[in-house]
């Protein structure tokens, strides 16, 4: 609760001196094997080099100075595609990091699940967007990625070991009559749960070295080929997916989450009435050094030429968080903004 008066209080004044963040994610690529429809990333090549292992261990020592013990979460890109990512992982978990990671499951095999395990890793999250491969495979554009995410699940799930495993799902047209099975396959797999996430403009997850600030149109949802033309029945699907949490089924979003959902799908623009806390509580450092309090603005500035403690606390920040208030995109409804479970 004094963490909570604290954020709000820095929220007001856009000053967060006196607070750290607490949602520190590491991307550290921009690379992916896939070419999902609901992001822009594969669309278009990368020119900057990525940071070695070496410089991502200067950057977990410099947040572990700064933080104390502190949770991080690895995405992408697809982190697999960096064949250091193991060593990463080990270098994080030895300085007592709690680390979580994101993936599309398109490369996970035995013999990286041993990796895996090795590297200590304490949580991973599939995206899994569909119950059935014409699903799965069309919102991902690759044909077999639906195979590929399933096998990755079940040798994750059967050798977990220490490390929780769960799954991602975008709400869109396509796969709104396979939620509910996409619920009941979590269940039946022992999974950790599934968490659900609201489509947004594909555009806005594009290169991070595209550093500058991203304004979506207003309306980039009115033709959208994912977005629902049955309103009705998505917001249906909401209510059950609020039920199906009520009787105790491992959903990761929070009530408050899903209501909000409900509203987004209705009308997007209703969401700017969300409080959006992501200057306060984020802290993102992308595949080159640059950090961020929002995929969608640009950069702080980088590791490379001021410690993570000053760029959270420099004039920029304090900008951008002033930025923030008045920011009209409708990603507030994304998971950003909300705890993962009640």
């Amino acid at each position: 609760m004094f963490d909570k008066t604290l954020s709000y209080i820095a929220y007001h004044i856009n000053r967060a001196n006196f607070i750290k963040p607490s949602v520190i994610t590491f991307d550290v690529t921009d690379r992916c094997s896939l070419r999902c429809r609901t992001c822009s990333k594969w669309s278009s090549q990368t020119v900057r080099k990525e940071l070695d292992a070496s410089t991502w261990k200067e950057i977990i020592c410099s947040l572990k100075r700064w933080l104390g013990n502190y949770r991080v979460c690895i995405s992408g890109g697809e982190l697999f595609l960096r064949n250091d990512i193991f060593e990463i992982i080990s270098f994080a978990r030895d300085q007592d990091v709690y680390v979580t990671a994101i993936t599309n499951g398109y490369h996970i095999d035995r013999t990286l699940v041993e990796k895996i395990q090795a590297s200590r890793l304490q949580g991973i999250s599939v995206s899994l967007n569909g119950i059935t491969s014409a699903v799965h495979d069309f919102t991902r554009g690759v044909k077999g990625s639906y195979e590929k995410a399933l096998l990755a699940i079940d040798l994750l799930n059967v050798h977990k070991k220490n490390m929780f495993v769960c799954i991602e799902t975008i709400l869109m047209r396509q796969n709104q009559h396979e939620i509910i099975d996409l619920i009941k396959f979590a269940t039946e797999k022992h999974l950790e749960g599934i968490t659900f996430q609201a489509l947004y403009d594909n555009l806005s997850f594009r290169p991070f070295d595209y550093n500058h600030r991203f304004q979506s149109e207003n309306t980039w949802y009115a033709n959208h080929p994912l977005w629902p033309n049955d309103i009705r029945g998505m917001l249906s699907v909401i209510d059950e997916i609020i039920e199906y949490k009520r009787k105790g089924y491992a959903i990761g979003n929070s009530f408050e989450s899903l209501l909000w959902m409900k509203q987004y799908f209705q009308n997007p623009a209703e969401t700017l009435k969300i409080k959006c806390m992501v200057g306060i509580n984020n802290f993102s450092i992308d595949p080159y050094g640059e950090t961020r309090l929002c995929f969608n603005m640009d950069s702080l500035g980088n590791v490379f030429c001021q410690k993570p403690e000053e760029l959270w606390k420099s004039r920029k920040a304090f900008q951008q968080r002033k930025a923030i208030k008045t920011c009209k995109n409708t990603c507030r409804v994304l998971m950003c903004n909300f705890e993962n479970v009640d």
